[in-house]
């Protein structure tokens, strides 16, 4: 019997690749009537957000001003799909992904890669290849170029 996915964690960063996963991530949740949840976590370790005006925001300012992003996201890419959940959370990416895919008992997780590469990969990480190693439910991962 396959198995249904009826609970889509979908982590984005806002880039391209994301979204490219985001796009496979409604796929399967139109093929089992699921639930798509897009995630975004706020990776900054003192708490507060650094715009490039310098303005300091607060989490709940950054909170508020990503979900706005995930709600034009969802108008735009995903044309509006009536199942659809906005989780922002702030912490360490892959840590905080673990966390609303057990909370939110994720059936599947899809998320992209950035392809990077050499130190790039050794410095920055890998969240995709953490949530592979770690992932309480099957993931299914958009590598960089792929359509």
């Amino acid at each position: 019997m396959p198995r249904e996915f009826k609970t889509i964690l979908c982590p984005t960063d806002f880039s391209e690749e994301s979204y490219r996963a985001i796009e496979y991530g409604l796929r399967f949740a139109k093929g089992d009537d699921g639930m798509l949840i897009l995630a975004h976590v706020i990776h900054v370790p003192s708490g507060e957000l650094r715009q490039p005006d310098l303005h300091m925001l607060t989490f709940e300012e950054a909170k508020e001003r990503t979900i706005n992003m995930l709600q034009e996201l969802h108008a735009q890419r995903l044309q509006h799909y009536p199942k659809c959940e906005f989780l922002v959370d702030i912490g360490d990416p892959h840590n905080v992904l673990l966390t609303m895919a057990t909370q939110y008992k994720a059936d599947l997780i899809v998320v992209a890669t950035h392809g990077r590469s050499g130190l790039a990969h050794l410095v920055i990480g890998s969240v995709a290849e953490k949530l592979i190693r770690h992932a309480p439910c099957p993931l299914f991962v958009v590598r960089r170029g792929a359509d």
